[in-house]
């Protein structure tokens, strides 16, 4: 049994999940997310810029694939910052 949010929840079997929702019952309370759906990847880098984030994950202090993530995930948001802050910025005229 688990505790969550107060109560205390028996852990069903993925198969028991599927038979509620099946019926159509809210079987919510089973989700926490907290997990999301992930993919692996394989990607070649050059082998001086491999160094390069080798070294700067061991300044930082985490692992390989925890900083490519944390690269991947600052440098898209500062693009999509970028780009909604053209959107809002009046047209240049002639």
């Amino acid at each position: 049994m688990t505790k969550k949010r107060g109560k205390t929840v028996n852990p069903l079997s993925i198969e028991e999940i599927a038979e509620q929702a099946e019926k159509g019952l809210d079987i919510s309370e089973h989700f926490t997310g907290q997990h999301s759906v992930k993919k692996f990847v394989s990607i070649d880098f050059p082998l001086e810029l491999l160094q390069a984030i080798d070294n700067e994950c061991r300044q930082v202090g985490v692992s390989r694939q925890a900083w490519i993530k944390l690269a991947c995930d600052e440098r898209l948001r500062q693009i999509q910052s970028v780009r909604i802050g053209s959107l809002s910025l009046p047209a240049k005229r002639a």
